[in-house]
C-alpha cells in the first residue's frame, strides 16, 4: 500500500513519522556528514533523500518491500546514498559498521521486537546511537478495542505501549536512554491524513469501488463509521500519540 501513489500524497513516505522529526531526531543525535546512517524501513527512499542532501553523509536505507526499493533506487540513490531490500532483523549491513540508526515507528509494528533490537545492536559501533520514534498509548484503558482493531488493519499491527512501556522494552534490550521527547504535533497531523484518507475511502464505499470484504475484513464494515470516528477522537484527545527516543547500546 506504501508504494501507492494515492497513499503516498495523502500520507508522505515517512508515515505515521514525518520527515521534520527524522531531521530533528538526527540533529539531537548529532549527525555529521562522517556519519554513518542506516535507516531501517525506509520505504521508498524519500525520507533517506532529504537526509541525505542535509547531512551529506554515508546513508544505508533498508525495507523489506522490493517493489518500494525499486523505487528508492530509481527516485533517489546517489552518491553514498544506497539501498537495500531484506527483512530488517537480518540486513546484509557488516558488524559495528553504522555510527547512527534511524527506525520510524517501526518497533511498534515489529511482532517481535527483540529481533530487531538485536539486529540493531549487531550493526551499531562504538558509541552508537539509536534514534526511534514510536506510536504511544497514554492510557490504554481509554483506547476502544474495535480502534485498536482498526490501526492493526490501517498500520500494521496493534497498539499497547505506553511511554514507560517504551522505556521499558529499551532498557530491557540492552539500551541507556538518553533522551525521551513526546512529539504530539506528529498524530495531531496524522489525523488530518486520515480524514482526508476516509473521505476517499468512504465515497469508494458508496460507488462500491471498495469492499473490506474483499480483504477478508467483513467484521469492520458495519462499524467503519463508529470506528473511524473513535479514532479520530482517541488522536485528538492525545490517547493516541507519538514519542522520539535517543538511546545507546549497554
Amino acid at each position: 500500500m506504501r508504494s501507492n501513489p494515492l497513499f503516498r500524497k495523502m500520507f508522505g513516505d515517512s508515515f505515521p513519522s514525518s520527515s521534520n522529526l527524522a531531521i530533528d531526531l538526527c540533529n539531537r543525535g548529532g549527525l555529521t556528514n562522517d556519519s554513518k546512517l542506516i535507516h531501517l524501513g525506509c520505504g521508498t527512499g524519500g525520507v533517506s533523500s532529504l537526509l541525505y542532501s542535509r547531512f551529506n553523509c554515508q546513508i544505508m536505507g533498508v525495507d523489506p518491500s522490493a517493489q518500494l526499493i525499486d523505487i528508492a533506487n530509481s527516485e533517489s540513490a546517489r552518491g553514498s546514498l544506497s539501498f537495500d531490500n531484506s527483512p530488517l532483523h537480518k540486513t546484509p549491513f557488516s558488524n559495528s559498521g553504522a555510527t547512527h540508526i534511524l527506525s520510524e515507528a517501526n518497533l511498534s509494528i515489529y511482532q517481535q521486537p527483540t529481533l530487531l533490537f538485536d539486529e540493531i545492536k549487531r550493526c551499531l559501533g562504538s558509541n552508537g546511537m539509536l534514534l526511534n520514534s514510536e506510536l504511544v498509548i497514554t492510557d490504554s484503558s481509554l483506547l476502544d478495542e474495535r480502534v485498536n482493531k482498526f490501526l492493526s488493519t490501517s498500520i500494521g499491527s496493534g497498539l499497547s505501549r505506553t511511554l514507560d512501556n517504551w522505556k521499558m522494552l529499551l532498557r530491557e534490550n540492552g539500551f541507556e536512554i538518553i533522551e525521551t521527547q513526546m512529539e504530539p504535533s506528529i498524530m495531531r497531523s496524522n489525523g488530518k491524513k486520515f480524514r482526508r484518507a476516509l473521505m476517499g475511502l468512504n465515497l469508494l464505499r458508496r460507488t462500491k469501488q471498495f469492499s473490506f470484504s474483499d480483504f477478508g475484513l467483513s467484521s469492520l464494515e458495519d462499524d467503519f463509521d463508529s470506528i473511524t470516528k473513535s479514532t479520530l477522537s482517541a488522536i485528538n484527545d492525545g490517547i493516541i500519540t507519538y514519542a522520539s527516543f535517543i538511546s545507546q547500546p549497554i
